[in-house]
């Protein structure tokens, strides 16, 4: 199996077309992950999740940080859920969130991924409640997840897409530490944003 992918993007549209060892290897990514790709011609390492589809066709998947790719991978071990919506659930949460969320218990916040309804929202948190506590990362609180979930909820009401406006808001928050007023970040996002959607 492919683990990890190290070479140079050849292209970045649906998805990702990254050359190396003289072959050019087509990778899907979230959104997020695209955005915070580098440049086409310049080099990356993304970690690689292969995935046989219903006509035995391999598709690799790439992620930024390995806790994304452990992510994923206990996504699609959840019965009913594929790589569509498991990448979805990356497009709306950060890793630390979705660890967070899950072993809370909290299938509401889950209900904002595009494509997850109650049923599976509620599935996800009983199958992976235990397994997901042994992915590192760092710990978040229930006040951050809240604030960075309804500033990027604002965002998307006024038509900006979910993974522009997760970067706005992480940009804001990690250039701010501390900042905890949902209307800050939101006013600042938006000065971020400069009026582009």
């Amino acid at each position: 199996m492919i683990g990890m992918l190290k070479g140079t993007i050849a292209q970045k549209n649906n998805t990702v077309v990254i050359f190396a060892a003289g072959i050019g290897f087509e990778v899907v990514v979230t959104e997020v992950s695209k955005m915070n790709l580098p440049s086409v011609g310049e080099e990356c390492l993304v970690y690689t999740y292969v995935k046989y589809n219903r006509d035995e066709i391999p598709q690799i998947y790439g992620f930024l940080k390995k806790e994304e790719k452990d992510i994923f991978k206990l996504m699609l071990s959840v019965s009913g859920l594929g790589p569509k919506v498991s990448l979805a659930v990356l497009n709306t949460f950060t890793p630390s969130q979705i660890v967070s969320i899950i072993s809370k218990g909290d299938a509401k916040d889950l209900r904002m991924v595009p494509g997850l309804g109650e049923k599976n929202s509620k599935r996800i948190i009983v199958d992976l409640k235990d397994k997901i506590r042994k992915i590192d990362v760092e710990e978040v609180s229930a006040l951050r997840i809240n604030v960075y979930s309804d500033a990027v909820a604002a965002l998307n009401s006024l038509g900006w897409q979910t993974p522009v406006s997760r970067r706005a808001v992480e940009e804001v928050i990690s250039e701010n530490s501390g900042i905890s007023n949902v209307e800050e970040i939101i006013k600042k996002a938006l000065t971020k944003l400069g009026g582009r959607k």
